[in-house]
């Protein structure tokens, strides 16, 4: 049986490689990874919305502003989490009272009924840091 396993994981191996294969092969398995990939974007963005706010803490009450957020996140996660699991940016926006963090989803399309998304309250005063 486990000849057998080794074998299949091989051959998608190879079929994966294969560039002509691999986009049948990801379309018929996007149903079994959608949900995966959604569940992992909910929990980066929960780390990275975890991280801003102390942050925030830890900065008398400033967030990076919008246009620094990129280079924010990519110093805080060394490149790791600044993509979604389907490779898009992630977004930031930020208010007096509170910011929002979201992802484009499984169509990469902006502001459509896949997107995800993590709004949280600030602690701080509502400034913005210059970094």
């Amino acid at each position: 049986m486990g000849k057998i396993f080794v074998g299949l994981l091989v051959i998608l191996g190879v079929a994966l490689y294969v560039d002509s294969s691999r986009a049948v092969i990801l379309e018929k398995a996007k149903p079994v990874l959608d949900p995966y990939f959604v569940m992992a974007t909910k929990s980066e963005m929960d780390k990275i919305a975890t991280e801003l706010l102390l942050y925030e803490r830890e900065n008398f009450g400033r967030l990076p502003e919008r246009r620094a957020f990129p280079e924010w996140l990519d110093a805080q996660y060394a490149g790791g989490a600044t993509v979604d699991s389907w490779g898009s940016p992630y977004e930031y926006t930020l208010a007096r009272d509170s910011f929002f963090l979201r992802s484009p989803g499984p169509d990469k399309l902006q502001a459509t009924d896949d997107d995800i998304v993590d709004g949280r309250p600030r602690s701080g005063s509502g400034t913005v840091s210059k970094r």
